[in-house]
């Protein structure tokens, strides 16, 4: 049973494919117009074995004999079907663009037995379950987005950007839980988070972006401010089994930017990029720090690039800085060295 003494290994498995079809046009000279649909399908599984954990207590953990195999979550698939048309319109010093996507996605849902149950089973504590009933969701929305783009010289851009996004979360860690009863070796349930019952909303976002950019002839630079917001925040209430929609306000902000140096008459480069970002959530009516599960670090790197040729080799450092919550929790900062290469093909290029 959960909470026992264990040795398991788990897998998930996620299949994915989509495809977009896009159209161009040109009905006037400074106006362009692009439509077309995105489609993509994913479908999710996942597993846990368990080992007998005797014999890998007696090797010191070097022998896994395979004692019994349980459902990890729900399966599930995901289809989203998205018509879109966005426009962009050229004045002599600015670019207005904008567009609008319609978003369709059906979400499927398996029966699922509780994961503590089929563990039960499997040992022989009981014989039988009832399980978390699965089902279908779809979700209907229209999405905006609108940008302009001025030219305020010839090296020089400044931006401001709006766009709405639609998310799901995890619609494996969501549904398929439940309170059980043991009643004659049978697991009767009681009550549960399925589809039917407790339908879990999805969150709409709004993002804004203001930046500048100049490029010249060996530095290239660019810096911009983004924000985005939403008005609610998915929880679960494990006391009752039920999900619930809270108008707790979230937002993430912050400051991104990147320099580029690009050496005269030479092969070398070195560049260094930031961002410094805060992921909050209203509470009370006052703004607190995400949980540290939740919530993104900050993260500056800097590196040095060789390109002779078709060949491309970097030495990059990237620095992830310290992140904490309300609740005191923390994840040390720590930073990583990489060397990467790619080499450039009659088609593509291959990269390490």
């Amino acid at each position: 049973m959960a909470g026992s003494p264990a040795i398991g290994a788990s897998q998930q498995k996620t299949d994915f494919y989509g495809g977009k079809l896009t159209l161009n046009s040109k009905p006037l000279d400074a106006l362009t117009l692009t439509w077309g649909v995105d489609a993509e399908h994913e479908t999710f599984d996942a597993n846990q074995q368990f080992f007998d954990l005797n014999k890998a207590a007696a090797s010191g953990g070097m022998k896994l004999d395979n004692a019994y195999n349980v459902g990890r979550y729900p399966g599930y698939s995901i289809t989203n079907l998205a018509p879109f048309l966005q426009s962009s319109y050229d004045f002599s010093a600015i670019t207005l663009s904008g567009g609008v996507r319609y978003q369709y996605t059906e979400n499927k849902v398996d029966d699922f037995i509780g994961y503590a149950q089929q563990q039960g089973i499997a040992t022989g504590r009981a014989t039988s379950a009832d399980a978390v009933p699965g089902g279908k969701t779809d979700y209907n929305n229209l999405l905006f987005n609108a940008g302009i783009l001025g030219h305020l010289t010839e090296r020089q851009q400044l931006w401001f950007n709006f766009s709405q996004g639609f998310e799901i979360p995890d619609l494996a860690k969501y549904y398929g839980s439940g309170t059980y009863q043991l009643v004659n070796g049978h697991y009767r349930l009681v009550n549960s988070v399925n589809v039917n019952d407790s339908k879990l909303d999805g969150i709409k976002v709004d993002a804004y972006e203001l930046g500048w950019r100049f490029t010249g002839d060996n530095l290239r630079t660019q810096i911009a401010g983004y924000y985005s917001l939403s008005d609610k925040t998915i929880n679960i209430n494990k006391s009752d089994m039920t999900i619930n929609v809270e108008d707790d306000e979230r937002r993430i902000y912050g400051v991104e930017g990147q320099v580029d140096y690009f050496f005269t008459d030479s092969e070398w480069s070195t560049g260094t990029n930031f961002n410094v970002i805060k992921s909050e959530t209203r509470v009370d009516g006052k703004w607190e720090k995400l949980t540290v599960d939740s919530a993104s670090p900050s993260k500056m790197s800097a590196w040095v690039t060789w390109a002779p040729g078709d060949w491309t080799l970097r030495v990059q450092s990237t620095q992830t800085f310290d992140l904490s919550d309300e609740a005191g929790k923390r994840i040390e900062g720590y930073n990583t060295v990489d060397l990467l290469g790619s080499y450039l093909l009659p088609v593509g290029q291959a990269e390490l």
